[in-house]
């Protein structure tokens, strides 16, 4: 995963950031791309950072370790989380492999942290749930660790990316999410269109696991269907999608129902309520188990309550 400097600079036109006052969460620890040791010391000014020869130092290192370009891909000797810290910010990464202050979760199945759980003024998803085949658990994370009034930044593919991941994303998608957990919706953008996909070449990767793919293969040269797909050359788009949170409540999942062609029964409707009460109690549960001031305390018999919530 990685951003573009120019990203981090557009979210701080936004207003996403402010100085030693943002706790960040990162969900895949995300390597800093295209910066200039010019642009890295600028952002730090704004953000109340005396320029030292130090800093100096500091920003030429980023700025080499950030170089990226469209063949090669980056040099990934700079990481998003060494700007954010240097601009006075806390800085977390949750992802299934070692990197920048990073806690190991897998995103397929945990939950959040419980020192995640609403104390994050910032979540950023760029380019990391596409990977997942969870994409409840991995958005109800997000939305777990936000802070009510909390932003979450998702940047993921939209069109194209045909052999990378495993999803693309619809607007559709993300405008019911932010229905259903009551989310404003801050900014939407598409980025793009780069590169070209065939959509053949995943067919190709994976033939020699499934023997039965040449014929798929076959039928590319063969039918017009095939050769017509073939020719399409897919240019990659991205979405960037930026929420805040507005309200105190469990994360629900979007239903999307605009294809059914009946009614949707009440045993499915009051099953999807009764979800949303029961997560409402165990997030509930988490959030009292997670707190360590002991100038409140908590009594064990309600301690005792809230273990009960969490096994359901």
């Amino acid at each position: 995963m990685g951003i573009a400097f120019s990203m981090i600079e557009k979210l701080q036109d936004l207003g996403l950031f402010g100085a030693g006052r943002v706790s960040v969460l990162d969900i895949g620890s995300s390597n800093l791309y295209s910066a200039s040791a010019e642009g890295i010391q600028r952002f730090l000014a704004t953000h109340g950072v005396a320029s030292t020869p130090e800093l100096t130092q500091f920003a030429n290192r980023l700025a080499d370790g950030s170089a990226y370009d469209a063949v090669h891909g980056g040099t990934n000797g700079a990481f998003v989380g060494e700007l954010l810290e240097k601009a006075c910010m806390k800085y977390a990464a949750i992802d299934i492999a070692d990197g920048y202050r990073t806690t190991i979760l897998d995103l397929n199945h945990a939950n959040a942290p419980p020192d995640l759980l609403d104390a994050c003024d910032l979540v950023l998803n760029f380019g990391t749930t596409e990977h997942l085949l969870n994409q409840y658990n991995a958005f109800k994370v997000m939305h777990d660790s936000t802070k009510v009034g909390g932003f979450i930044v998702n940047s993921l593919p939209c069109v194209g990316y045909s052999n990378h991941g495993y999803f693309t994303y619809t607007p559709r998608c993300f405008f019911d999410l932010a229905g259903y957990n009551e989310y404003e919706v801050v900014s939407v953008w598409f980025e793009g269109p780069a590169g070209n996909n065939d959509l053949y070449s995943p067919v190709r990767d994976y033939q020699s696991y499934f023997p039965s793919l040449a014929g798929t293969l076959a039928d590319r040269d063969i039918t017009d269907t095939g050769r017509k797909i073939g020719a399409l050359h897919i240019p990659d788009v991205g979405i960037v999608v930026i929420y805040r949170k507005v309200k105190a409540k469990p994360f629900m999942g979007a239903l999307e129902k605009s294809t059914s062609v009946g009614n949707v029964p009440v045993s499915v409707t009051s099953s999807y309520e009764s979800r949303q009460d029961s997560a409402h109690g165990r997030h509930a549960a988490q959030v009292l188990l997670s707190k360590q001031d002991d100038a409140v305390g908590l009594l064990p018999k309600a301690r005792a309550i809230a273990r009960r919530l969490l096994r359901g």
